[in-house]
């Protein structure tokens, strides 16, 4: 047995934003549905638990930074991306009606796309989404379980000596958290602190990655319906043919007009958590190399997957971003390499205005930057560079 999504007939309308709605019901937050007492009630829960555990992971790791920096920095690491989280969570629950909209509006022009070559096309996007991001969230989960295994591993080696109440995560907890008889609620608690940031950056990032593949997939549409409508012509023109090509070259232009228009608002909301994202997650890859240099032993391994987690994360943004700024110059292309010189003076201007327009790409704007796979290859680079810092240091 395996998940249903997996399956190649899963349908299209359940596959569209998959990992969003699903790892955001888990935490109690739904887009398309009314929300009731229990699923708010459960997302302030969860809030509260992450915004509460991000407080104790700093708490501890500001206690040892001058004791032991190696434990301070095995809370850091964390904290770096939980606080990221926490932020993108408050933000995507602040626009929650905004991003329903565009959800809606997304499936709306989806499934207006009909044919043979162009389903095929849509459920390779809608599967490379869904696939990838439920990638993100299995890497995330196993993340979350080595941290545990880590935990229950010290406490089997430490058998033969007085038993330390430690928590999966570093963490400083009140004091009667660390004895019996609440130890094992605070230890399933920070445990499923883990989880609820893996479910909110999965939620979050996911909606990005699908967002611009969609997008992409709307725009190589619009190129397939550039070729149909500027067909060779071998025989004379009619007034009507030229009005007729007019009209969809005009409709055509309208629907390029409406995506620019859709990756507008979506920039508006993405913006600031996709900065923070960027910005987070070269601290976080930072600090994962630098604990990976100073552990040794099984830690090893929980940060080579911690790491690869996050530039994995990192490199959906800027892979996404690609595809779909590299599918809007495209259109310009598809519109130059077609037959327009064929046609009447009044087809050639629409179509001279087409080109112009898809001489500026389609981009998510973020502050500073529009994240594109230069720009991951940038983050990389600033990382190492705050690695080598960082050992100069230590």
């Amino acid at each position: 047995m395996y998940p249903r999504f997996l399956s190649r007939n899963y349908p299209l309308d359940k596959d569209l934003f998959f990992s969003t709605r699903y790892s955001f019901s888990l935490l109690g937050l739904r887009f398309e549905e009314k929300p009731t007492i229990w699923s708010t009630a459960w997302l302030i829960f969860n809030f509260f638990n992450l915004a509460h555990c991000c407080q104790a992971e700093f708490s501890f790791g500001w206690f040892y930074i001058r004791i032991s920096p190696v434990d301070a920095m095995d809370a850091f690491c964390p904290l770096a991306c939980s606080l990221t989280t926490l932020y993108k969570m408050a933000c995507m629950w602040y626009s929650r009606s905004e991003v329903a909209l565009l959800m809606g509006r997304i499936r709306q022009l989806t499934e207006q796309q009909s044919g043979e070559q162009r389903d095929e096309l849509k459920r390779r996007y809608y599967r490379m989404a869904t696939l990838l991001s439920m990638l993100m969230f299995t890497l995330g989960s196993i993340n979350t379980a080595a941290f545990v295994l880590r935990s229950l591993w010290e406490m089997w080696s430490l058998r033969h000596e007085p038993f330390k109440y430690d928590m999966p995560f570093r963490m400083h907890f009140p004091a009667i958290a660390h004895r019996l008889p609440l130890y094992p609620l605070a230890y399933l608690y920070s445990t499923w602190y883990g989880q609820v940031t893996v479910y909110a950056f999965v939620a979050t990032d996911g909606f990005f990655f699908s967002f611009t593949l969609y997008v992409t997939f709307l725009l190589k549409a619009l190129q397939m319906d550039i070729q149909r409508v500027l067909k060779s012509m071998r025989f004379d023109l009619s007034e009507g043919e030229s009005e007729k090509c007019c009209q969809q070259l005009h409709n055509i232009i309208d629907r390029h007009n409406d995506i620019v228009g859709i990756v507008e608002r979506f920039s508006a909301i993405m913006a600031a958590p996709t900065f923070a994202q960027f910005l987070s997650a070269s601290l976080v890859i930072a600090t994962s190399v630098i604990d990976i240099l100073m552990y040794s032993g099984y830690n090893i391994i929980r940060y080579v997957v911690y790491a690869s987690t996050v530039s994995s994360c990192l490199f959906l943004y800027c892979y996404g971003g690609t595809e779909m700024s590299m599918a809007s110059l495209e259109l310009g292309e598809s519109a130059y390499n077609s037959y327009w010189y064929q046609w009447d003076r009044k087809v050639r201007q629409r179509v001279y205005l087409l080109i112009m327009r898809a001489q500026r790409p389609i981009m998510v704007q973020v502050p500073f930057f529009a994240p594109s796979l230069p720009v991951f290859t940038a983050v990389i680079k600033f990382t190492g560079s705050i690695v080598a810092l960082a050992k100069t240091i230590l």
